[in-house]
């Protein structure tokens, strides 16, 4: 399957991971800093629950100003690269996990954050890995999910039987591996947000190539009667 393909492939770049992204290039970072701005806001003080965390990049900047931060990822060659960054260890917890098994996860969080991992979702996983999400999450908390705009030549015109728009990347080493690549108009993300009650914000930051979505669900009077709608 098409997923088992993009960990192995993430897995296998997780060495040039940063370099791939520009993220060791200070120009680079700087054109971010609106990104990384609101990362630090909307984190502050908040129990963060990091999805698909890589080589801990933007970890860094969601531990700045978050409580604490569990960050997650499904290939230990990621985590690995991550635990050379700087990180605040005492607030900071590097985890292998699936993100569609979210509910295996340990911990009580007030925000979910990800960067880079949405447009990567199936399309047809993709209400059940929100809902598993929404579940990790107390009434009022952030969602926040951040991808890349399409540059030039980033639409391939290629996709798959489910609609899922396939890309080929290849590694240093000449292997190849075909990934999904969403590039979602207003109308898709709200689509895929319809099943859930909640406000749905979405900016884009062209001139940095970035996508931020902010889901913050809200429950009905009846269901906040149920304790306070936190799953552990």
């Amino acid at each position: 399957m098409i997923i088992e393909e993009m960990q192995t492939y993430y897995g296998r770049r997780a060495s040039v991971y940063d370099s791939s992204m520009g993220y060791d290039d200070d120009a680079k970072v700087l054109s971010l800093l609106p990104i990384i701005e609101r990362v630090r806001e909307t984190m502050r003080g908040r129990h963060v629950l990091e999805i698909a965390c890589g080589p801990g990049f933007w970890t860094q900047f969601a531990s700045e100003a978050a409580a604490s931060v569990v960050a997650t990822d499904y290939n230990q060659s990621t985590l690995d690269e991550a635990k050379n960054k700087s990180l605040p260890f005492d607030r900071v917890s590097l985890l292998l996990a699936d993100a569609y098994r979210l509910d295996l996860i340990l911990g009580v969080f007030d925000a979910i954050f990800s960067v880079d991992w949405l447009a990567h979702v199936p399309l047809s996983k993709m209400e059940s890995f929100l809902s598993g999400a929404l579940g990790r999450v107390r009434s009022g908390s952030p969602l926040m999910f951040i991808d890349q705009l399409p540059g030039e030549h980033s639409v391939s015109g290629v996709y798959d039987t489910d609609g899922n728009h396939i890309q080929e990347r290849t590694l240093p080493d000449g292997s190849t591996f075909r990934v999904i690549k969403h590039f979602f108009r207003d109308d898709q993300i709200a689509a895929l947000f319809s099943a859930f009650d909640g406000d749905l914000s979405i900016q884009r930051f062209p001139e940095c190539r970035r996508l931020i979505v902010t889901f913050i669900p809200t429950i009905s009077e009846d269901a906040s009667s149920d304790g306070d709608n936190v799953r552990v």
